[in-house]
């Protein structure tokens, strides 16, 4: 039998072969460092299982019992990227806000995932008179995000909303409701009263911009609007940064340069403001921080 003589084969094999067999321990391999913190899991999917998702329009997703659409934009590498929503007008469209703030560029200049969504039509395009309890828009927001996190596992640090007037409106309504998901947001004509504010669940970071006392339209004031939202905001500990130009209601030029570098200065949870003490000199002169 071959048994004893591999035996005694082994037994006799000089001790620094034994030793060269196995790995040596580096310092590398310390029992005390940190492990690699896993990936922040985002919102679960309403509808079961997601859809299979295409760079461009996404027909027929399903959310709140409802066939919605949007539009994506993926940069070369979507895997771990961040991720920019931004919401239209009234009787606006997906396209025409993604041309207009020109974040149709976002994808090849600054490697982010945009995703525009289409209204389902309601009076006013987006939920934001709506309770947030069974909000379809609001369902819709964390459905997207939920599907396109599952696909390419984005960076859920990184999470950011825009939108002009309605789309505004209903930005800062997911500043009020949404602040467990989103890093930061940048409404444009937005703004919030006190009769639909609730205290976001986390203090975070938010760009007002608006076309000062004659930024006005269907009957309401965007200027008293954002001036009431921002010291709501400011009460409860978040940093605001105030872009009052005096374009009326408009989108100001160059506001896709100026709402990009905020949202990539704003990640989750950042330890220290980074624009506490001054704004950057890129940002345009109307542009400040509340006193």
């Amino acid at each position: 039998m071959l048994i004893r003589p591999l035996l005694a084969a082994l037994l006799i094999l000089p001790a620094a072969a034994l030793l060269a067999a196995c790995p040596a321990q580096s310092d590398d391999d310390d029992d005390t460092a940190e492990p690699t913190p896993a990936p922040r899991p985002g919102p679960e999917y309403s509808e079961g299982t997601c859809p299979e998702l295409r760079n461009g329009w996404n027909d027929d997703f399903r959310s709140a019992g409802l066939d919605r659409s949007f539009k994506m934009l993926l940069p070369e590498e979507p895997e771990g990227a961040p991720v920019v929503f931004t919401w239209h007008w009234l009787g606006g469209t997906a396209e025409e806000i993604l041309e207009f703030v020109d974040f149709d560029e976002l994808p090849d200049d600054e490697g982010a995932i945009v995703v525009s969504p289409s209204s389902s039509g309601s009076q006013f395009e987006w939920e934001f008179l709506a309770d947030p309890t069974d909000n379809i828009d609001l369902q819709f927001f964390e459905d997207m995000l939920s599907c396109i996190h599952e696909r390419y596992t984005v960076d859920m640090d990184r999470i950011y909303a825009t939108g002009m007037s309605a789309g505004g409106l209903w930005t800062s309504y997911l500043t009020i409701h949404e602040s467990e998901w989103l890093a930061s947001t940048a409404p444009i004509s937005g703004g919030a009263s006190e009769d639909v504010w609730v205290p976001p669940v986390r203090d975070l970071p938010v760009m007002l911009t608006w076309g000062g006392p004659t930024d006005f339209a269907v009957g309401f004031n965007f200027h008293s609007a954002n001036q009431e939202f921002s010291e709501l905001l400011q009460g409860r500990g978040s940093f605001v940064t105030e872009c009052e130009h005096t374009g009326g209601h408009t989108i100001p030029d160059g506001a896709k340069d100026t709402i990009w570098r905020w949202f990539e200065d704003h990640p989750m949870d950042i330890e220290e403001e980074p624009y506490a003490d001054e704004l950057p000199g890129s940002f345009p002169s109307y542009c400040a921080i509340p006193e």
